[in-house]
C-alpha cells in the first residue's frame, strides 16, 4: 500500500508543478503581450467561483475551509496553518512555500519564465480578489517580511 501511496503522491506533485508553470507561462506571456499580471488574472479568476462554491454567499470560514481543501491536493508541497476562522473573518498562513512557488528555490518556475516575485504576488493577489469578489468576499494573500504569506478572507 506504501508505494501505491508514493505513486499516486508523486502524481500529484507531477501535476501541481505542471499547474504552477501553466498558470505562470499565462503571466508571462500577457506580459509580453504588454498587459499586467492584474489583467491576466482577472481574465482567468473573474467568474465561475459561485459554481466551485456551490453558494452564493458564503462565510469567510467555509470559503477558507474550502480553498484550503484544495490547496492540499492541487499543492501538496505548499505547507500552510489556519490560523483564524469565524463567520466574519478567516485568515491562512503559507509557511512553506505558496501558490507561486515552493521547494528549495521557490522562484525557480517564474524565473525561468522572465517573472520576478513581484509579478507572481501582483497575479495571485488580484486572482484572489476576482474570484472571491464573485461570493461577495473580500480576499487577498500578502507576503511578510518573514517571508510566509498571509491569505485573509472577510465577509463584506
Amino acid at each position: 500500500m506504501l508505494l501505491k501511496w508514493d505513486s499516486e503522491n508523486l502524481k500529484w506533485r507531477r501535476t501541481a508543478i505542471s499547474r504552477l508553470k501553466f498558470e505562470l507561462a499565462g503571466v508571462s506571456f500577457a506580459r509580453k503581450m504588454g498587459l499586467e499580471p492584474e489583467d491576466w488574472a482577472k481574465h482567468l479568476w473573474d467568474t465561475g467561483a459561485l459554481k466551485w462554491m456551490g453558494k452564493p454567499d458564503p462565510t469567510a470560514a467555509e470559503y477558507l475551509l474550502k480553498e484550503a481543501e484544495a490547496f492540499k491536493v492541487l499543492y501538496p508541497q505548499v505547507k500552510f496553518a489556519i490560523t483564524k476562522l469565524s463567520a466574519g473573518e478567516a485568515e491562512l498562513v503559507f509557511t512553506g512555500g505558496c501558490l507561486g512557488g515552493w521547494g528549495k528555490d521557490q522562484w525557480a518556475v517564474a524565473r525561468s519564465l522572465d517573472l520576478r516575485m513581484g509579478h507572481v504576488c501582483r497575479y495571485c493577489r488580484e486572482a484572489f480578489r476576482a474570484w472571491s469578489r464573485q461570493l461577495g468576499l473580500e480576499s487577498c494573500p500578502e507576503p511578510t517580511i518573514d517571508g510566509t504569506c498571509v491569505l485573509q478572507a472577510r465577509v463584506k
